[in-house]
This record gives structure tokens, sequence and C-alpha cells, in this order.
């Protein structure tokens, strides 16, 4: 009876409906995220209605919020991975995180100030992001975890990663074009309010596909500077990390800085500022079916490095476009890089298993909370660079039409800069060392592994 169980439990995570549920979790991860990154800066620097700070202090708020996400995410996951409750070790945590998340995201976009109180405006969007993100944090550190866990064999972490990056994708472009629409008609405040209805429901919902495995639950956590030491030895890992970090921020960057692109540059009305990212969205959509191949057949280093390639020769271009029409198109190409970029995913769980082998232990979330706080340092790094732009190009604010230094500013943040980082990416994960070879026969090592775990789970439970 305890077999039949433990089957129906396996075949239901393992089904097309079990795969979906649980890649709606990707709405919440992708769709609240990505309108933070697009039009955080546009509201508070230069939206019509916006509160008006100007480019460098919205900068010191990027930066300071990056720093409370270094401290906050490794936290949060070690702790997830050591205290298990009678409900499990992740989904309590989504549960409770999804309230934090929600209000957060909602009342980072209602700005009880006028623009003369810009110390209030400044600490209210500190405030309301530092308890976004740590809901966020709560629940897609957990859900990231449960990835891994559920899923182990090559084909399928490649197919659940297809599922949840294709709605991921198009919850990203609804996050960057669709909000600048709906405020230019009723205003930011019912843009966040609407937007942020998305982060409940897929959340839970996802819960209903997701199975928290048993057998990774009867080891005793490491000790907190072990599991730092053991994570440090993990090549893998701190090579995925740094790669994934400079990715963060060159495409963050790119979608953080688009809408200002538009405004300033193409001319493009302030509620059509989003579709400035179409190109990208155009790019990304097409291309999933082409990544789910290549990392399902040639493996994760592979398919990384050639996405890397594909958006680095693609993104330059943006530094000499001065055509709306004409930047649609030609972002298709970088977009179709963008994807494969995205799925980093399958690299990340690699070196998770190549860890479990080397310790004994499952530390999905002591792993995911180390590696977000390496990718949200690009915050620090979007942060210090608007900073530095502002300053050096004297980009202001509250003007309609910005000086050829600033238009030059802002050309150089879509253009070169998102190269120079793919290029730093590329170098960095050529030392990635599984290969498609390797990564198969440590997989056979970590099907054994996980099959005397069942047996000792069954022993326990006799």
């Amino acid at each position: 009876m305890m077999n039949e169980t433990k089957t129906d439990n396996k075949d239901k995570v393992h089904s097309r409906r079990g795969r979906l549920l649980y890649s709606l979790g990707a709405v919440p991860s992708a769709l609240p995220y990505n309108m933070i990154s697009a039009s955080f800066v546009f509201f508070y620097v230069t939206a019509e209605y916006g509160p008006h700070l100007d480019l460098a202090l919205s900068g010191w708020i990027l930066a300071i919020y990056g720093i409370w996400n270094a401290i906050n995410d490794p936290l949060i996951g070690f702790y997830m991975d050591k205290k298990k409750t009678k409900w499990g070790r992740r989904v309590p945590y989504i549960v409770v995180g999804t309230i934090p998340f929600t209000i957060g995201f909602i009342l980072l976009w209602w700005v009880p100030y006028s623009s003369s109180e810009r110390i209030f405006i400044f600490l209210h969007a500190l405030l309301m992001l530092f308890i976004f993100d740590l809901g966020f944090t709560l629940c897609m550190t957990g859900w990231s975890a449960l990835y891994t866990e559920m899923y182990e064999e090559e084909g399928e972490r490649a197919t659940v990663v297809a599922i949840k990056d294709t709605i991921a994708f198009i919850s990203s472009f609804i996050g960057i074009m669709i909000p600048p629409m709906i405020a230019d008609a009723i205003g930011w405040e019912f843009a966040g309010l609407i937007m942020g209805l998305t982060i409940p429901i897929p959340m839970l919902l996802s819960l209903r596909g997701s199975k928290e495995r048993e057998e990774y639950q009867i080891d005793e956590p490491l000790p907190v500077f072990t599991a730092i030491k053991e994570t440090l030895k993990n090549k893998p890992f701190i090579i995925i990390t740094l790669t994934y970090t400079l990715l963060d921020f060159c495409f963050g960057l790119t979608i953080m800085v688009l809408p200002l692109y538009a405004k300033f540059i193409l001319g493009v009305d302030e509620g059509l500022v989003g579709v400035a990212a179409a190109g990208v969205a155009i790019g990304i959509l097409i291309s999933v079916p082409f990544w789910r191949y290549i990392y399902a057949k040639r493996g994760p280093k592979y398919g990384l490095l050639l996405a890397m390639i594909i958006f680095s020769l693609g993104i330059w271009p943006l530094f000499l476009l001065n055509d709306f029409i004409i930047l649609i198109f030609v972002t298709i190409f970088p977009g179709f890089g963008a994807a494969g970029m995205l799925m980093t995913e399958p690299a990340i769980s690699t070196a998770i298993d190549y860890d479990e082998l080397r310790t004994n232990k499952r530390r999905e979330a002591s792993y995911n909370g180390i590696l977000t706080l390496f990718a949200r340092l690009s915050l620090v790094f979007s942060g210090i660079t608007l900073i530095i732009v502002g300053l050096l190009t004297g980009f202001d604010s509250e003007a309609e039409i910005q000086s050829s230094t600033a238009l030059i500013g802002l050309k150089a943040l879509v253009g070169f800069v998102p190269l120079l980082g793919a290029l730093l990416g590329i170098l960095v994960f050529i030392f990635f060392p599984i290969n498609h070879e390797i990564f198969n026969e440590q997989q056979q090592q970590i099907k054994i592994l996980h099959e005397e775990r069942i047996e000792r789970l069954e022993k326990e439970k006799i």
C-alpha cells in the first residue's frame, strides 16, 4: 500500500498536468520581478504621474536593495534546508511568503507623497522593495528547490524548463509591456494592483503540482559554516553562479533602460514604452523549442555557451538605432539568444547534484539562496551603473528632451554594457567542468544514491 501511494504521488508530479501546475509558479517568479525591472526606474524617475526621483537616487535604491538581497537570500535558503516542519521544508514557506510578496509589490506603485518629499519617496520605495523581496525569496527559494528535488532525468528537466520558461517568458513580457499601457489609461496604482493579483493565485496553484520527497528530509543538515565551506568547494556551482550574475546584470539592465531608451531616443509615447521589448519577446518565444532540444541533447554547458554567443552577436547594434520599427526587428536575434541564457536551471541543478555526491545531502534551498545572493548583486551593479551614467551624462529626470551626452549614455546602457556582461559570462562559463558525458555519468551515480535513500526511508517507517 505504501509503495502504491508513493507511485501515485510520483505519477501525479511527473504527469503532464503535474508539470504544468508546478510550472505556474513561473508567473509570480517572472511577471512582478520584470515589471519592477522594466518600470521601476521609469515610474520613479520620468513617468508623467510618477514621483520624479533623479536617476542617481533611483540607482541608490537599487544598490541598497541589492545589498539587502545579498544578506536576506542565503539566510532564508539555509534556514529552509535546516528547519523541517510537519508540512515539509518548502511548501509552508511558499504559502506564508505569498502574503508579503503580494503586499509589497502592490504598495510599491502607490506612493502617497508629492514630488517635493523625495526623502519619503526614497524610504517608501526601499521599504516596499524589502517587504516584496522577503516574500519573493520565501516563495521562489522553495519553489526553485522543488524543481531540483522532483525532476532528475535530463530530458524531464529540459521539458519542465521549457514549460515553465515559456510561461515565465510570456509573464515577463506581460510585466514589461502591459503595465505602462494600464498606467497610461487608469494610473500606476491600478497597474500595480492588477499585476499584483497575478502573484497569489498561480503561486498557490503551483503547489497542486508539487510534492516534497521524504527521502531528502531524513539527513541532518550541515552546520552553517561547514555548509558555506562545502559550497565554496563546489567548482561547478561557483562558475554557474558567476555566470548567472553576469547574465542577470546584462539582461536586467537592458530591460530596465529600454523604456527610457524608447521615450527619449525613439520618441515613443509613454503608454507604449514597454513595447520596445517586443522584438526580444518574439525572439524568446519562437526559440523555446530549439533550446529545449539543445539542452536535452547537448547538455547545459553547450546550450548556455551557444546562447551567450548569439546574444553577444545581436545586442550591440542597439547603440546605432534611432527607429522604433527597426528596433523591433533587430532585437529578435538577441532575444533568440536571451531565451537560452535564461534557461540556467539545468546547469544549476547539475551543480547541486554534484554537491550531493560529495556531501550525501540535498541542499537545494541553500544553494538557491547563495545563487540569489550573488545574482542580486547584479542589482547593485545596475544601480551603480545608473548612478555613474546619471552623474556623468547629466540625465535630467524632469526634462522632456535630454542632452546629447545623456542620449549617448542611454544607448551605451542598452548596447555596449549588456555586450560586455555577456562576453564576460562566456569567459567564465567556458570553465564549467561538467560536459554532457560527465553529466550522464553523474546522473547514474545520483540514481543509485537516491535508491539507497528510499530504502533507508522505508526501513525507518517499518
